[in-house]
């Protein structure tokens, strides 16, 4: 009564049910009528997002954990959600407030976020020119909404006509009405395709395999839920059918009826992975099951739907995709908010704590509630919040994490622009004191990823003093030699690759930019850290010489000629006091002057008896 979105026109009718005595709903309920894919649950690659009773967003999974929790704490007055099932590319979400207006958050490169850009936005922004939505569909890279009137609207990728119209740009960055749509009461995305339902039950899709255009799709019966994978397509009808088919279905002789289902309400297809709603709250799954997601109890592909105990009060539910490295997992939201999850759990999608797959449904733990007063409202807060959280919960195996937080941590910073990370530095060397190494001042993010920790590595090795020296410097050595003809014009060989192996040995699965990207000499493209590169940098992290410098390093003349095949002030500021500490510095410079070194056969380390050879 108080939403001024028409329940009548609401393509998400998944609504809460109210009382004259409570101003916030007392639960979820299950009413007929049309249905988008997404309605208050979205579960997506590695990760699950569901609206609260009182109209708020939780988040959890995900390859970078607490940020889409983070992300979505200041978001109220929510009514529908969606997020993308991009196997590989970033996933973005969006949502739709209760006055109709639209939030999205993501990565934005093919305008998908509908800002009038191509910028990521890590916390929600408003869509403009979006007041009058029903209900909101997110694909790969590309959005659709459904406006009260009964238009459609999308922007973002259009590599296959998604976006319902032929642009001769690969994208467009913001809301278009898709031409030749009217009366339209639920709209849904695929991961290349979209489709709407009409008022009157009919059903209109376009995209991959249907074209730039929408094409009209002769159902069986009048539709009321649509939902896509890449190369299927799922609808249930009025008389509580489902049908599945593949690719572009265009009359009912190519749909196959789904046998053993007469009582669906909602369907929600993945590539491989069905799942209906029965509209008893009862939910059945069929399909792929490699990792429990169909939530029978094991994982033997199901040809026919199979009911799923313990759920019998559910009012949504959504199943994911997965990815190469992220098992497919699925979701049901419960009559009283709670949820329970199954499938894959390799990034905590199912939300129990755990990071074990799971057979059958596992409740989702309540998660954190973020306190008003520490809601980011900037891109920086929420940087430092997250990052926060990221050192809290790993630094107990990898203390060293902690003291290069805590070091930068008030000098951390987030720009919309520029390299993904950097660290400002500066160098000195001060003869006259004996004093010699470098510094990190301040770091700046242009991405909240798991990457922070390849630039706190930055800060951990720039930074002199903040490591056991003996025990780091023998790792800048090794690096330094190791890849001695990486990012030469510096004096830090190898930095780049140290910092890659750090993030390697903690985040398996992260992107290594200088590992997998050209420009180093000694690395081959797309290769992995060396088992002995990896061993040397966990020796280090907890400050034990590594056992590579124990063996090759036993005298001052040693790690003299060493440190000359890849001279580098960081190791030499952290290595001066080996074998009795040098003779003199009077010879080091920032930049290093190679014109000023001791001759090559002389050992400037004490233990060589300080002698020069002429």
């Amino acid at each position: 009564p108080n939403n001024p979105v028409s329940r009548a026109q609401m393509a998400t009718l998944l609504r809460r049910g109210l009382d004259d005595t409570h101003p916030e709903p007392a639960s979820f309920t299950i009413e007929a009528g049309p249905r988008s894919g997404d309605t208050l649950l979205a579960a997506a690659r590695g990760r699950t997002c569901a609206v609260r009773l009182d109209s708020t967003v939780a988040c959890w999974g995900g390859e970078e954990g607490f940020l889409e929790h983070l992300s979505a704490s200041g978001l109220n007055n929510v009514v529908a959600l969606s997020t993308g099932q991009d196997p590989i590319s970033g996933l973005h979400t969006c949502v739709v407030h209760n006055d109709g207006t639209v939030s999205c958050w993501g990565p934005g490169q093919e305008g998908q976020l509908g800002l009038g850009n191509t910028e990521t936005h890590y916390l929600p922004v408003a869509v403009p020119g979006i007041a009058d939505a029903v209900a909101v569909a997110v694909g790969s890279g590309f959005t659709c909404v459904a406006h009260r009137d009964g238009g459609v609207s999308c922007w973002g990728r259009n590599w296959f006509g998604q976006l319902g119209e032929y642009t001769p740009e690969s994208s467009r960055n913001q809301p278009q009405r898709v031409p030749g749509l009217a009366e339209m009461v639920a709209v849904s995305a695929g991961q290349d395709h979209s489709c709407a339902i009409h008022r009157d039950g009919g059903l209109s899709c376009w995209g991959w395999a249907y074209g730039d255009t929408p094409t009209r799709v002769n159902s069986p019966a009048a539709v009321t839920s649509v939902s896509m994978g890449r190369a299927q397509t799922c609808i249930t009808t009025d008389d509580g059918r489902v049908y599945c088919w593949d690719l572009a279905a265009t009359t009912a002789s190519q749909m196959s009826r789904i046998r053993n289902i007469s009582d669906a309400v909602e369907v929600s297809a993945s590539d491989g992975t069905v799942c209906a709603l029965h509209r008893d709250g009862g939910v059945s799954c069929w399909g792929e099951n490699s990792v429990g997601q169909v939530g029978d109890g094991t994982t033997a592909a199901r040809s026919e739907p199979v009911r799923l105990d313990g759920l019998v009060d559910a009012v949504d539910v959504s199943v994911s995709s997965g990815a190469p490295d992220v098992g497919p997992h699925a979701c049901a939201l419960h009559e009283d908010g709670s949820i329970s999850c199954w499938g894959g759990n390799e990034l905590e999608q199912l939300g129990d704590g755990t990071r074990d797959n799971g057979l059958t449904p596992r409740r989702v733990k309540e998660l954190h509630r973020v306190p008003a007063d520490q809601i980011p409202t900037t891109p920086t807060e929420l940087l430092v919040d997250w990052t926060d959280a990221v050192v809290q919960g790993r630094e107990a195996d990898f203390p060293w994490l902690r003291v290069a937080w805590d070091h930068v941590r008030d000098q951390t910073s987030f720009a919309q622009s520029g390299v993904a990370g950097f660290v400002s530095t500066y160098c000195f060397a001060d003869t006259a004191a004996d004093a010699f190494g470098c510094g990190a001042a301040r770091m700046t993010m242009t991405e909240i990823s798991l990457g922070v920790i390849h630039e706190l590595a930055h800060v951990y090795d720039l930074h002199t003093g903040l490591a056991p020296s003996s025990a780091w410097g023998a790792v800048q050595l090794y690096f330094a030699t190791t890849y001695r003809g990486c990012f030469a014009g510096t004096d830090f060989h190898g930095v780049e690759i140290l910092a890659d192996t750090v993030l390697h040995v903690m985040v398996p699965h992260a992107w290594l930019t200088y590992y997998e990207s050209p420009g180093c000499p000694t690395l081959p493209e797309g290769s992995k850290p060396t088992l002995e590169a990896e061993q040397v940098v966990l020796s280090g992290l907890a400050g034990a010489v590594p056992n590579w410098y124990r063996e090759n390093i036993t005298n001052g003349a040693e790690l003299w000629a060493a440190w000359l095949r890849g001279p580098s002030l960081l190791a030499l500021a952290n290595l001066a006091g080996e074998f009795g500490g040098l003779c003199s510095t009077d010879w080091i410079t920032h930049p290093l002057d190679p014109a000023r070194f001791p001759p090559a056969p002389s050992n400037p380390f004490k233990d060589g008896g300080c002698r020069r050879n002429s």
